[in-house]
Formats: structure tokens, sequence, C-alpha cells
């Protein structure tokens, strides 16, 4: 899945998967939090680059419907009710990086399994701290799990417990009013 809507109150909320270029060969996933109407408006800033890309394709050649307006995203359907009557919000982030080749040893498993969370290996190229998950605690202890996974633009959305303790290994687990008092 690439989009899941929230319902807060009365207002709705999108969440999706941002690919981000931070340099050549070094893309990093992260979760984004849009309302329809700023959901609109970043589509319409991406209009003229898309308007191009469409006309690039099809003067190659390719066979393409008009390129339809920006409108604000709604939900396909109706939204199931919220399983947690009351809950704690924590972000996960989680360290991504890029080592080349020739400095991997021979035991990679063994190498990266030694990182803790937020931590890079000294012989990465590039590294970045990534916003890349949410994870949703009831009262009662049950969890909802909402990740950007290794798929570009993809995400995960889960209530397995095996999946909330794999990604808070291997992530830094910030409260979500620490997090945004910093932002």
């Amino acid at each position: 899945m690439s989009a899941v809507w929230f319902k807060a109150e009365d207002q709705l909320y999108l969440l999706t998967v941002d690919i981000i270029g931070l340099a050549f060969k070094f893309e990093v996933f992260t979760l984004s939090l849009h309302t329809p109407a700023t959901a609109l408006e970043a589509t319409r800033a991406m209009m003229p680059m898309m308007e191009e890309a469409w006309a690039d394709l099809s003067s190659a050649g390719l066979r393409l419907s008009t390129l339809p307006p920006a409108t604000e995203p709604a939900p396909a359907g109706e939204l199931q009710a919220w399983p947690f009557r009351s809950w704690r919000l924590d972000v996960l982030k989680r360290m991504e990086f890029s080592v080349a080749v020739e400095n991997l040893p021979e035991d990679v498993d063994e190498y990266f399994s030694r990182l803790g969370p937020g931590e890079a290996p000294p012989e990465s190229e590039h590294h970045c701290l990534t916003a890349m998950g949410m994870l949703f605690t009831s009262e009662d202890g049950r969890r909802l799990l909402v990740v950007a996974d290794g798929m570009p633009g993809s995400m995960q959305v889960t209530d397995d417990e095996d999946a909330a303790h794999a990604y808070q290994r291997q992530c830094i687990v910030v409260p979500a009013e620490e997090y945004v008092s910093v932002l």
C-alpha cells in the first residue's frame, strides 16, 4: 500500500511515503502527513514537472490520455473504526546509510548486526536519520505499526507484535510530543 487515511475528530489525514533523493544513488523513504488540502497543494506544485514528463512520453510515441487536473484526494471508501479508545504515539527513526561494496567486510550480516539504532558505520558514504514509522500503543498494550517499507513509495500497516518488536530494535523510538517539539 502507498497511503493510509486517518480521521481524528472531524479532520482527515493522509499518511504517505515520500522518496527523498539526498545524493546520487542515495534515497530515503520517510513518512509524510497531509490533510486533503495540503496534499492537493503538493500535487499542484508537482504539476509542471508531471506535465513535462507527460509531454515527453507522448512525443516518444506513447498513447496517453489527457493528464487529469489536480483534485483534492479523498478516501476510496468508508474508513474503518479506529481500533483504540486511547493510545500513545511514538515516531520510529532509523539511520539510513550507503556503504561502497569495496568497503564491506565478508560477513555483512554480522557487520550490520553490531550497529545500534541511529548508528551508521564509519565507512558509510552517506547517512541520514529518517522518520520512517509510527507506532500506536493502546492502553491495554495492543499496537498498530505504520512504516515505510523497503519498496519505494510503499508502506506496511500491521498489528503483528513480531513486526513491532523488530522495528523497535532497529529504530530510535521517540514519543510523538518530543518529535514534533523540535520541528
